[in-house]
């Protein structure tokens, strides 16, 4: 794409210019170099990238149009630098995340917080917002709850394996909790979900590929994502959206 034409795009219609073939391909291109130097441990290609083009659009399109000027050189490069920053931005939340995983064991040890009246009973508020959006997928809330513990890392439970499959045998089960019944927040995404697609699969007697669960998920995340900013005060992103998951499975946890 020619640099005049992107520059009046920017100016004219800048969701379609970052939606374009040619600037997905940037992000995809820095991304996969931090992934290559052992960044993003846990999440894909995909989904940094949608994370990356959603924070341009939601956050920094303005700044885009309003300092970017010709002189500077080549928009494209321009831009380039502005994904750089952010995905710097999104591997140091990355990396807080897995160390919270790896110092400490949620399921087995009560966390205890220290709120306020007021805090603790707009945390509890959330959760009952989580509840609520829950409610709506009776039918596929056991595969919903499953996958959302894989997305959070939050350790499976029998039970958990029980409600989605009540025939499961113990090897069966002993089987899945050799890798989900222990801390497993460093392993990679698409190992994770091909594991427990071999699950769902015969289940729902069919033959998806763990690309298709993922997606599957992600279009219930994103659900989650535009209920909770629609009713709530709060403002959620995928980082906190992925917090306030890893607080709803905290059986044990107390407040004071």
């Amino acid at each position: 794409m020619k640099n005049d034409v992107a520059h009046e795009m920017l100016k004219t219609n800048p969701h379609e210019l970052i939606c374009t073939p040619e600037f997905q391909q940037s992000i995809l291109k820095i991304v996969r170099k931090f992934k290559q130097k052992g960044g993003f441990s846990q999440d894909s290609e995909a989904d940094i990238t949608q994370e990356v083009t959603t924070r341009v659009l939601e956050q920094r399109i303005h700044y885009l149009q309003k300092n970017y000027d010709p002189k500077f050189g080549n928009l494209k490069q321009y831009f380039e630098k502005m994904v750089y920053n952010i995905t710097i931005e999104l591997v140091n939340a990355s990396n807080r995340r897995q160390k919270v995983h790896q110092t400490m064991d949620m399921e087995n040890a009560p966390q205890i917080a220290t709120y306020s009246d007021a805090k603790q009973e707009l945390i509890l508020d959330e959760l009952q917002k989580v509840q609520k959006f829950l409610a709506r997928f009776q039918r596929q809330k056991p595969k919903l709850l499953l996958l959302m513990k894989l997305y959070s890392r939050t350790i499976i439970k029998p039970e958990d394996i029980l409600n989605f499959k009540p025939t499961a045998t113990s090897e069966e089960i002993q089987e899945i909790l050799a890798t989900f019944g222990k801390n497993y927040a460093t392993y990679d995404d698409s190992y994770l979900y091909s594991k427990i697609n071999q699950l769902i699969n015969e289940v729902e007697g069919k033959t998806n590929s763990s690309e298709a669960l993922r997606k599957w998920l992600s279009n219930r995340l994103t659900d989650l994502n535009v209920w909770m900013n629609r009713h709530s005060s709060l403002k959620y992103d995928k980082e906190a959206l992925r917090n306030l998951i890893q607080l709803f499975f905290m059986k044990n946890w107390i407040i004071v």
